[in-house]
């Protein structure tokens, strides 16, 4: 299904059924509250977050946090099918269950067998990770854990009965943070606060990850990684691809003896081939088009041996982030603030009075117009590499507008009491 189609759906469908059984909840609430879950019973913990594969990436404190202070229970971890390869690389997911959303008899069929198999192995805690979906609420609901966590807005009140705790989704903190305040919740003593790195998919596999790699890229030079897509999820997180293309000419007439490398997945092939295309010809020698030939493990190799990586805000720009890579990162709907706990990132980012808009709307006002993305231009790219490339700019620079602590209580900030 198109993501527009699943949002019509989504809320067509999802806000009155959650509406009415917030009514519903809160009545019976009146009468008997519901416990709070004793840590030394814990044996299943579902996790859900269905889309987004670099939100999934920025979970990965989370799961690590639970799997530390949980080592006896179960993580299970419930996605989309697309997800299922990244969510296999995670060592402390021990059960991954999937929801093919490819149409809609396969989301109902999937749907159904996911949540029996949550009835018969009933998690002890599930922690709805989706923000701005109806359909996880109701997803959570069917599955009848022992105790829901899930995330809320200030336009969330609809679901603020059906979870036994909320957590207040605040958009000027970093994601991984965000999703930790579930395991302090828990009263999680050991916080792991950093992304999973990917370093052991190359301890014992490095020869056959690195055998088509060089096979495409002359490993005696060093080279830029540039992804010029975005995910449907977002598609105006996209910088034009004409500005990707003079970037790309810059670069080369810059750093001559620097290849450029192009990603893409395999539903991008068409969008990276056009870029690759419109690069003058005499440069081709130094751009390699890699976009729907590489494995996510060949991906994560690709970047993790790159001197510097450009992106969109999208999936790989987290690759980039776990791996600790020097990344500029192009933002424009979704503010930088986001992610900026992480270093050796420049961001660049035109805050114009309607960003960030992908906190507030499903899609975004402009309709693809995303005059933010817009505003950037290739004379500040450069400038950004040359600052890197002379070690001048080895940190991000955006700074927090808020100040986020894990005080000595071990309780998050922005609990709401169910109910109310």
């Amino acid at each position: 299904m198109k993501l527009k189609s699943k949002i019509y759906i989504d809320k067509l469908i999802g806000i009155p059924i959650v509406f009415s059984l917030n009514l519903i909840f809160r009545f019976f609430l009146l009468f008997k509250q519901e416990k709070e879950p004793d840590n030394s019973t814990i044996k299943r913990i579902v996790v859900c977050k269905f889309m987004g594969m670099g939100s999934i990436i920025q979970s990965t404190s989370l799961l690590m946090t639970l799997k530390n202070n949980f080592p006896n229970a179960q993580i299970v971890f419930v996605t989309s099918q697309k997800n299922h390869t990244l969510l296999q690389s995670f060592p402390f997911v021990d059960k991954i269950l999937i929801v093919n959303d490819k149409t809609i008899l396969n989301l109902f069929t999937s749907s159904i067998q996911t949540v029996f198999n949550l009835w018969i192995n009933k998690a002890d805690v599930f922690i709805d990770l989706e923000i701005y979906s109806y359909f996880s609420t109701l997803f959570t609901l069917l599955c009848f854990p022992k105790y829901k966590i899930g995330f809320y807005r200030k336009e969330s009140r609809i679901q603020l009965g059906l979870y036994s705790k909320m957590i207040y989704f605040n958009t000027k903190a970093p994601v991984n943070n965000i999703y930790l305040q579930a395991a302090i919740l828990l009263q999680c003593n050991s916080i792991v606060t950093g992304l999973f790195n990917y370093e052991h998919l190359f301890e014992t596999d490095s020869n056959s990850l690195n055998y088509k790699l060089e096979k495409l890229i002359d490993h005696s030079k060093e080279y830029i990684v540039i992804n010029p897509n975005a995910s449907d999820l977002r598609i105006e997180r996209r910088w034009d691809s004409t500005n990707f293309t003079e970037l790309i000419k810059r670069i080369i007439e810059n750093y001559p003896y620097k290849l450029i490398v192009l990603i893409g997945s395999s539903e991008e092939i068409e969008y990276v081939e056009n870029i690759f295309q419109a690069i003058d010809r005499k440069y081709h020698s130094k751009v390699i088009n890699t976009a729907g030939m590489l494995s996510l493990a060949e991906l994560i190799a690709l970047i993790r041996n790159s001197c510097l990586v450009i992106t969109n805000d999208t999936g790989p720009m987290h690759i980039a982030f776990s791996l600790d890579k020097k990344t500029i990162a192009l933002f424009g709907p979704c503010s930088p603030s986001d992610y900026n706990n992480q270093r050796n990132v420049f961001f660049i980012y035109k805050n114009i009075y309607c960003s960030p808009c992908v906190h507030h709307f499903s899609i975004s006002p402009c309709k693809g117009d995303n005059q933010c993305m817009k505003l950037i231009n290739s004379d500040e790219v450069m400038n950004a590499i040359k600052n890197i490339f002379e070690n001048k700019l080895l940190s991000n620079n955006v700074s927090s507008e808020i100040q986020y602590t894990f005080e000595e209580k071990k309780y998050p900030f922005g609990i709401v009491k169910r109910g109310l």
